[in-house]
């Protein structure tokens, strides 16, 4: 039932599950605000979290800014990094840079984006982010899914074909039904 622990003992799951060494743990659910409560559980163990939002919602402010892959990649601060700063300040300022700036912004901010994913931990993002391109490349031999009886089946799928071996369902089937999107399965109970 609510609050009985179920994204604190997650993010112990997580934390056990990232320190066996079988590479990266993706962590999902269906929606971003309990992506945000895991992300930010997880994170307080010690373990290097990244947050990967969908492009639209980069803008949005959430407790979890931090972790994003959007603001690491804008706050990095190294000397080899000057030059994608430097694109980024000129596009801000004026809006749009001139074609061969902007292949090169591109190139330089997708390095930096795959990078910094690289060197995480754990990954955090929707069922359905983990279609996003940027994770194209990756495979997770481990994944957890929160909050998995509210996702509906091809949306839990989505983040198990990254190549998962081991895969951990949370949720209460009792605290909200599942989303029956067929008629006919939902008239018959």
């Amino acid at each position: 039932p609510p609050g009985t622990g179920k994204t604190v003992t997650s993010a112990a799951l997580v934390y056990h599950m990232a320190k066996q060494g079988q590479g990266q743990v993706l962590v999902c659910a269906p929606s971003n605000v309990a992506v945000d409560q895991l992300a930010e559980k997880i994170s307080a163990t010690g373990l290097k979290v990244v947050r990967l939002c969908a492009k639209s919602r980069e803008a949005v402010s959430s407790p979890v800014e931090h972790l994003t892959l959007h603001y690491q990649v804008r706050h990095l601060d190294t000397s080899d990094k000057s030059e994608l700063h430097k694109l980024q300040q000129l596009k801000d300022e004026q809006g749009e840079l001139s074609s061969s700036d902007e292949k090169k912004y591109k190139a330089l901010k997708r390095a930096t984006e795959r990078e910094i994913s690289q060197s995480a931990d754990v990954i955090c993002c929707t069922c359905v982010g983990a279609g996003d391109p940027r994770l194209a490349n990756f495979r997770f031999r481990q994944v957890l899914i929160d909050e998995s009886t509210q996702a509906t089946e091809p949306e839990c799928l989505i983040p198990l074909v990254l190549g998962a071996k081991q895969v951990v369902l949370v949720g209460d089937h009792c605290q909200l039904g599942p989303v029956i999107m067929c008629k006919k399965a939902a008239r018959a109970g």
